[in-house]
């Protein structure tokens, strides 16, 4: 993997070669365009690349360092099946198609995935007849999705002893990835590629020029100095509403507290991802076991060893290998949540050349996502699969 550097974005200030790219993109009018990219996630990073990847003079600004914050305590479940609005599930199953793609243009030895699908079970009044009308919905999207019994549950899982089974199911089609691994990859990638990651590096402003079209960001302040641009991406996760609100655009953002329990690497005994009753959990290609009790966010639990210790105790009832694995760290992240609850994408209100994006679900979406964005920064045509997205829905 390339290092990613903290130093060089000056030599960018004085215009990079222009890179080749296929001759599939070679379309795009914005070849050669210098693009910052502030934020050094996995939105971020899968923006970098692509744009990269795609002919762009492209400059990372990470505040702090790549995957620091969000995506770094990320679960990172790669699914569709529970998206509601129609089209906010249709993005998130192209994003995992998108992962797929990721690993044939990359070297599948090089971005690690775990694609063996996911189980899960439910128990009590009123939530088995839920999960059953979720499947239900699920499988009339075409999702693949079905209902297991108990046998075919432990036929999955072998070791697993979930306890009490009202209700099963599997999906084939959903995964996970190091959230941290992917992100260094995409930047080692985009890096090759010509790109530049500077960290750490905060922006501190905007010198922009009025035009027909908008204003027009010609620079961007930081605490290394003036960066002179083409367009800008704000990728900043949480950061991305003051960002924002510098260029005069309103980008509302929450965030949803989720604590991880992280164990030292051991042996295979998690084939895929298992969510059971009050037990979130995996195995990434690491060797290494992950666990929370919950998606909905855990704003009350301290990130200490003790807690750390519970979580994982929880997840030992329904997996006893569990008990040869010690723990290494607890996490806790704070995840990005617009506020209302859909991806935010899009040139901002008002700008010709400043993008914003945000969404919960950055790690399921960041290759099409990456894409998309790339496409129309460099002046291609605009995403229809994001015409409910816009951040124009907030002005």
């Amino acid at each position: 993997m390339i290092p990613l550097s903290r130093r060089g974005l000056f030599p960018f200030l004085a215009g990079a070669a222009t890179l080749a790219h296929s001759a599939v993109r070679a379309a795009l009018p914005g070849k050669g365009k210098r693009v910052a990219v502030v934020g050094g996630g996995i939105l971020g990073a899968s923006i970098a690349y692509h744009l990269a990847r795609d002919g762009a003079e492209v400059a990372v600004l990470e505040k702090t360092k790549p995957a620091a914050e969000a995506t770094g305590n990320s679960f990172a479940w790669l699914n569709a099946g529970g998206k509601r609005s129609r089209p906010y599930h249709t993005l998130s199953l192209l994003g995992i198609m998108g992962w797929h793609r990721l690993q044939t243009e990359i070297g599948h030895e090089t971005l690690l995935m775990q694609w063996n699908g996911c189980v899960q079970w439910r128990m009590g009044e009123g939530t088995v007849e839920r999960t059953a009308e979720s499947i239900a919905a699920q499988q009339a999207w075409g999702y693949p999705v079905q209902e297991i019994s108990p046998e075919q549950l432990l036929a999955l899982m072998p070791g697993l002893t979930p306890g009490e089974v009202g209700i099963a199911s599997f999906s084939g089609v959903e995964g996970t990835v190091n959230p941290r691994v992917a992100t260094h990859v995409l930047l080692a990638e985009a890096q090759r590629l010509g790109a530049v990651v500077e960290f750490p590096v905060s922006v501190t402003g905007f010198e922009t020029t009025s035009g027909s079209g908008g204003g027009t960001v010609r620079f961007v302040r930081t605490s290394q100095g003036a960066l002179e641009v083409d367009a800008v991406v704000l990728a900043a996760g949480l950061g991305n509403t003051a960002l924002s609100a510098m260029l005069g655009a309103n980008v509302p953002i929450d965030s949803s507290v989720g604590l991880l329990a992280h164990t030292e690497p051991g042996a295979n005994i998690l084939p895929r991802l298992a969510f059971g009753p009050g037990a979130n959990m995996k195995q990434p290609p690491d060797g290494s076991f992950v666990t929370g009790a919950s998606f909905a966010g855990t704003p009350d639990m301290v990130a200490d060893r003790a807690t750390g210790e519970m979580l994982l105790a929880g997840a030992r009832q329904y997996v006893p290998a569990l008990a040869d694995f010690k723990l290494d760290e607890v996490t806790l992240g704070h995840r990005v949540l617009p506020a209302d609850a859909f991806p935010i994408v899009g040139h901002l209100p008002g700008s010709a050349n400043a993008y914003v994006v945000a969404m919960h679900s950055g790690m399921t979406m960041a290759p099409l996502i990456g894409e998309l964005v790339a496409t129309e920064v460099l002046g291609g045509p605009k995403a229809d699969l994001l015409a409910t997205f816009r951040p124009e829905r907030f002005a």
